[in-house]
C-alpha cells in the first residue's frame, strides 16, 4: 500500500485492497488480530492499542473497530472511522454483524492468519471468506516514510554496538593471559590482577583469564543489558538483543566472557510503529588475528558481494549465492546454510524471503553472513534497500572486530 493518503503517523493506500475486492467480485475485506499482529499493524497504524481490533475495508470505506479506547483508536488510525467492539460480543463476530448491517452480502476476503473463530462468524451471517495475499503482497516495497523509519532505527542499532565496543574496550584482562593488558588507557600492558594485585569477587563462573568491567567479571548477560539500554535510550523497543561468545556464540550469563573469542552481538530492535532495524557484528578482544580473521574477511565480503547482486527483479537465491560464494573461497564449509537472505519491515523475518522471489525496487532486506571456526562463529549482516539501480546499506556501523 503505497501512502498517499495522508494520516497521523504514516499514511495508508487501501487502494490496493479495493482492487483485490473488484477483481474477485468480494464484498470486504476483513482481519481480525492485536496491535501486534503485521496486518493490523499495517492497515490500522495500531501499535499501541490493547485488546483485539479488527480492520474492515469495502469499495466505500475502512473502519477500525477497536473495543478499548476508541479515542486513541481514532488518533491513530489513518482510514474512515472507528467502531467500538462492544464488551459483549467477539470482535469478530461485531464485524459480521456490521456488514450485514450494512447490507453487505457474499464473499469476504481475508488473510490466511485470520483468527478461526472470526471466520467462523462471518461463515456463520452467510458470507464466503476467501484467502487473499494483497497485504503481504503490498508490504514487501517499502514507501519513502516506512524507509526513514528504518534508517532511524537501524542508526540506533549502530549506536548500541558502539555501546557494546566501548564497554569491551574498556574492560580489562583478570588472571592468567599473556601479560598484555587490554582497556583503553586502564591498564593496558598489563592484566588486571597484575594492575590490582588481587583478585575480583566476579559472582560468576568465571576462567582463570577473562574480562572485568566496573570491577565484574563482563557476561554476556551484561554486554546484553548495555545494548539493550543504549537502544532504549534512543527511543526504539530493545526487540530481539542476543549476545553470545565462545565455541556456539550463545549466551552463557554466568560465565565471563575471555579474551581471545568471538562475540557475537546480534540486533532486531524495532520503533513506535513497529518497523525493525537489523544489524549482527562479532568483536574479538585481543584476537590473534588467526581464523577470526579470515573469517570475519569472509562474512565482510560475503555481505559486500550480495550487496553488490542486489537489484530490482532478482531473485534472492542469485543474492545468497553470489554471498555463499564469498564464503567458499575462504574456505568455510556449508556456504549456503550459512548466508541468508531475507525482508526486514513490520516483522523482523518477512517477504521477500527467498528462493526465485524477485525483489522489488523499495524492498529491505537483510544480509547474513556467518563463517563457522575452530572456536566459535564470526557473523556480519547489515541492512539494504533496494533502489531503481542497485542497492544501498541502511546504517554506518564498521565491521571490525577489534572494539
Amino acid at each position: 500500500m503505497r501512502g498517499d493518503a495522508a494520516g497521523p503517523s504514516l499514511a495508508v493506500d487501501y487502494a490496493p485492497v479495493r482492487e483485490a475486492l473488484a477483481e474477485r467480485s468480494a464484498t470486504a475485506f476483513v482481519h481480525v488480530g492485536t496491535s501486534e499482529d503485521v496486518v493490523l499493524r499495517y492497515l490500522a497504524r495500531a501499535t499501541e492499542l490493547d485488546g483485539e481490533l479488527a480492520v474492515c475495508v469495502t469499495p466505500e470505506q475502512s473502519m477500525l473497530f477497536a473495543p478499548d479506547a476508541p479515542d486513541a483508536a481514532r488518533e491513530a488510525f489513518p482510514g474512515d472511522q472507528v467502531l467500538p467492539g462492544g464488551a459483549s460480543i467477539p470482535t469478530g463476530e461485531r464485524v459480521a454483524v456490521a456488514l450485514e448491517d450494512l447490507g453487505r452480502e457474499g464473499t469476504v476476503l481475508a488473510p490466511r492468519t485470520i483468527p478461526h473463530d472470526a471466520a467462523l462468524y462471518l461463515e456463520g451471517r452467510g458470507f464466503e471468506v476467501a484467502s487473499t495475499p494483497v497485504v503481504e503482497d503490498a508490504r514487501v516495497a517499502k514507501t519513502d516514510p516506512e524507509r526513514l523509519q528504518q534508517r532511524t532505527v537501524q542508526a540506533a542499532a549502530d549506536a548500541a554496538v558502539e555501546r557494546a565496543r566501548a564497554v569491551l574496550r574498556e574492560s580489562e584482562r583478570h588472571g592468567g593471559g599473556d601479560g598484555h593488558g587490554h582497556g583503553g588507557g586502564r591498564g593496558r600492558g598489563r592484566s588486571h590482577g597484575e594492575a590490582e594485585g588481587a583478585g575480583v569477587d566476579d559472582g560468576v563462573d568465571a576462567v582463570d583469564d577473562h574480562l572485568v568491567f566496573e570491577g565484574m567479571a563482563l557476561t554476556t548477560e551484561r554486554l546484553r543489558r548495555e545494548v539493550a539500554a543504549s537502544l532504549a535510550s534512543s527511543g526504539v523497543d530493545p526487540g530481539v538483543v542476543a549476545v553470545g561468545a565462545g565455541g556456539d556464540a550463545t549466551p552463557r550469563s554466568d560465565a565471563a566472557i575471555r579474551p581471545g573469542e568471538p562475540v557475537v552481538i546480534a540486533l532486531a530492535p524495532r520503533d513506535r510503529d513497529g518497523y525493525h532495524g537489523r544489524v549482527v557484528r562479532t568483536l574479538v578482544v585481543d584476537g590473534d588475528g588467526g581464523w577470526t580473521r579470515r573469517a570475519q574477511l569472509a562474512a565482510d565480503g560475503g555481505v559486500n558481494a550480495a550487496l553488490a547482486e542486489l537489484e530490482p527483479g532478482v531473485d534472492l537465491a542469485a543474492v545468497e549465492r553470489e554471498g555463499a560464494a564469498e564464503l567458499t573461497a575462504y574456505g568455510f564449509d556449508d556456504p549456503v546454510d550459512a548466508f541468508d537472505v531475507h525482508g526486514v519491515g513490520l516483522d523482523g523475518r518477512e517477504r521477500p524471503l527467498g528462493g526465485d522471489e524477485a525483489v522489488p525496487e523499495g524492498a529491505v532486506v537483510a544480509l547474513d553472513g556467518t563463517a563457522t571456526g575452530p572456536d566459535g562463529v564470526v557473523r556480519v549482516a547489515d541492512l539494504a534497500v533496494v533502489t531503481d539501480d542497485g542497492a544501498e546499506r541502511l546504517g554506518t556501523a564498521a565491521r571490525t572486530l577489534e572494539p
